[in-house]
């Protein structure tokens, strides 16, 4: 697992109402803690970029052509980066500690939590696993906000072996207001990423018919 880099991937994406058809999906991630997500929407690309120390979205219809994260929705987005690798839960999460065991899909699963960021914030982070395989099932973390914690998560499925790690080919993402549903076709381990792909996005631009 510590041999593995950067992930880079393709394949669909699925959101809720209007959105809900299959629409290209494109994932980029390297190490230690940088991503950029593409959804490509019939109004445009929405794109979701961190270099590990700010992040952005970059969506079509918003009253915010690009919108810089701040707070815990940072944490959060450093979050989702650095735990694209497995061999990295260590140094991304502190406090690492036990929960009780919960059902998770109608199975009962093992829990860690721990902590990312500091102060105001702080992100609480719970990861999910099957205690059969190991793998993560399911991982919620928790961003402090204006209206209290507001929690995302993220459902894993599909595992394949990938270079010798098994990685999800299927996820759906939840937060309080929408729903994302991600499948993969392919993953790339160890290309290399020009560091372009991790600066402040463009704004989304209608796409040409």
């Amino acid at each position: 697992m510590a041999a593995i880099t950067s992930i880079t991937a393709n394949g669909t994406s699925s959101g809720y109402g209007p959105e809900s058809g299959q629409r290209g999906y494109e994932l980029y991630v390297k190490a230690p803690n940088m991503r950029t997500q593409i959804i490509h929407t019939d109004n445009g690309d929405s794109t979701t970029t961190t270099d590990g120390r700010q992040a952005w979205v970059a969506a079509p219809l918003r009253p915010v052509a690009v919108m810089e994260y701040s707070g815990g929705e940072l944490e959060g987005a450093k979050v989702d980066a650095a735990l694209a690798f497995p061999a990295r839960i260590k140094q991304t999460l502190a406090n690492l500690h036990t929960g009780a065991p919960q059902i998770v899909n109608d199975k009962r699963v093992q829990v860690i939590q721990g902590t990312a960021g500091t102060g105001a914030n702080q992100t609480m982070v719970t990861l999910y696993f099957d205690p059969e395989t190991a793998l993560l099932v399911r991982m919620r973390r928790y961003a402090a906000g204006a209206v209290g914690r507001t929690p995302t998560e993220y459902d894993y499925s599909d595992y394949r072996d990938v270079n010798g790690v098994k990685m999800p080919f299927k996820w759906t993402e939840m937060w309080l207001d929408g729903r994302e549903s991600v499948e993969l076709s392919e993953i790339r381990v160890n290309a290399n990423i020009e560091a372009a792909r991790f600066n402040k996005p463009a704004p989304s631009a209608v796409p040409k018919k």
